[in-house]
C-alpha cells in the first residue's frame, strides 16, 4: 500500500511506549506490594465478600444496594443468570460464616 500515513518510525516509537508502560505497570504493583497496599480490585473484592456475609446473615439488609448491583449487571447479563449466580454466592457465604461461627 502506497498511501501508508504512518512514519517508519512509529511502530518502533509504539512498542518502545508499551514497555516503558509495561516496565511502570510492574515497577507500581512491585510497590503496592512490597508496602502491602491495596488495590481497587482487592478493595472491591473485600467490599462484595463483606456483603455477601452480611446478606447471608439477614436477606433483607441493604435490599437497595442489592437491586442497584443486580441492575447493573442485568444490562450486561441474562437477568435470571445474574440473580441465580448472586443467590448461590450469598448461600455459599451463609453457609461458610455458620460454619465459622460454629467453630469457635
Amino acid at each position: 500500500m502506497s498511501d501508508d500515513f504512518h512514519d517508519g518510525n512509529d511502530a518502533r516509537r509504539y512498542r518502545a511506549r508499551l514497555r516503558r508502560q509495561r516496565r511502570y505497570q510492574a515497577d507500581y504493583r512491585s510497590k503496592l506490594k512490597q508496602v502491602r497496599a491495596p488495590q481497587k480490585a482487592d478493595i472491591a473484592a473485600a467490599c462484595f465478600e463483606e456483603l455477601l456475609v452480611i446478606l447471608g446473615k439477614d436477606s433483607k439488609a441493604v435490599a437497595g444496594f442489592v437491586n442497584a448491583v443486580l441492575r447493573r449487571l442485568s444490562e450486561r447479563f441474562d437477568k435470571q443468570e445474574v440473580a441465580d449466580r448472586f443467590s448461590l454466592l450469598v448461600a455459599r457465604a451463609a453457609r461458610e460464616n455458620l460454619a465459622h461461627s460454629q467453630r469457635e
